[in-house]
């Protein structure tokens, strides 16, 4: 019988971490579909993003196995460094080494630095996840592009093999790194859900909507309330399920939500649990998310698959929704576009949505779930 080939995984979160949302999903969905051909070692922090204390139930500082069979590195802050990082990975067999981010200090400047000095011999893949696309690098932009220019001059990232999710980041690597860097393209992997959705209830002039998403700039949940300011008939409910990233923009959020129509009422809910996400939005008939950019979109992805109308920004792999009359992927410089799709939705009786949630659903499970990427994962890694 083959020997398994190990995998080496640095990420800043892993299970039970949940607040990160893509990252987290991504890695945990590669161990999932892959765990019976690869073995794999995580090696990761021991919080979630935002919080102040260490997981419950795991143990910092050592190996820990999961119940996928993946055994897990939690570090504590005051335990991780760099040094304690390479003695750690001096201490285990791999084959391959994956880096499932672009700017980590931890969990990726160092094990690339670890390659640079020699320590990590062994072929490394990096996936950015997103973090290249002109919408990300917009932000911060000085401080994220100074780096980019200081990595490129001491050849950080010299050897390393990139992993894509889509062809849109797969141009983004090359237009940063050369034409000639290699890169994979292979999609995300998501999980399907667990229970079919049967519950249908729509009413004609009312509509919930929801968006699950960290509070932040690159989500775009302003945009999202200055296009509900411009709807002035129906009951609307728009419910938002995720962290404050960043306060100040936070509060802008919640000064516009004030502002809204009388028809119109916006939660912001808190965070989610990753175990609640999908009979939480069986509960709703759309998914709005105007996001600046996604390599991928888990949330999206989970919200196609339990029967959630999307509306999103066409900055997503998702696109030609409309054409397929399962949804909107729509520019961001067309807002009118946004408000004219919720109307439309707005109006759709018990028997259209259902129709029109159903055919959604089957879209995401033909075209979200695998698409070929599990046997792409098992090529990769082999080749390597």
């Amino acid at each position: 019988m083959k020997a398994k080939k190990n995998i080496l995984i640095f990420t800043d979160w892993y299970l039970p971490a949940y607040k990160a949302g893509g990252p987290v999903k991504s890695v945990s969905a590669l161990v999932y579909y892959l765990k019976d051909e690869f073995n794999f070692y995580i090696i990761t922090g021991n919080k979630d993003l935002f919080a102040t204390e260490p997981h419950k139930g795991i143990k910092s500082n050592e190996w820990n196995i999961l119940p996928n069979g993946e055994q897990v590195f939690y570090f504590s802050d005051d335990f991780i460094s760099f040094k304690n990082l390479r003695t750690v990975v001096e201490k285990i067999t791999y084959d391959t080494v994956y880096l499932n981010s672009f700017f980590s200090k931890r969990f990726t400047i160092y094990p690339l630095l670890l390659k640079k000095l020699g320590a990590i011999k062994k072929p490394m893949l990096i996936a950015p996840r997103g973090m290249l696309s002109s919408g990300a690098l917009n932000l911060k932009a000085k401080k994220k592009n100074t780096f980019i220019g200081l990595a490129k001059l001491s050849s950080l990232y010299k050897n390393v093999i990139w992993h894509a999710t889509s062809t849109q980041e797969e141009t983004d690597i090359k237009n940063i790194f050369g034409a000639k860097t290699t890169a994979y393209k292979i999609s995300n992997l998501t999980l399907p859900p667990i229970k079919s959705r049967t519950g249908y209830d729509k009413n004609v002039d009312g509509l919930k909507i929801c968006c699950v998403a960290r509070i932040s700039k690159v989500k775009n949940i302003l945009f999202a309330l200055a296009v509900l300011q411009t709807i002035k008939t129906g009951t609307i409910a728009f419910d938002l399920y995720g962290p404050a990233e960043e306060a100040d923009y936070f509060k802008l959020c919640t000064e516009l939500a004030a502002k809204l129509p009388n028809n119109i009422t916006v939660n912001f809910k808190g965070d989610l649990q990753g175990d609640e996400v999908e009979q939480t939005l069986k509960n709703y008939h759309l998914f709005l998310l105007p996001t600046l950019n996604e390599n991928f979109g888990h949330a999206i992805v989970e919200a196609m698959l339990n029967g959630c109308i999307p509306l999103i920004s066409d900055t997503t792999p998702w696109r030609n929704l409309q054409a397929q009359n399962i949804g909107w992927d729509i520019s961001l410089a067309e807002k009118e576009k946004f408000a004219a799709a919720i109307n439309e939705v707005l109006q759709l009786s018990q028997t259209e949505f259902e129709q029109k949630s159903k055919a959604v659903q089957q879209y995401a499970l033909t075209n979200c779930i695998d698409g070929g990427a599990i046997e792409g994962y098992k090529s990769l890694f082999n080749s390597l």
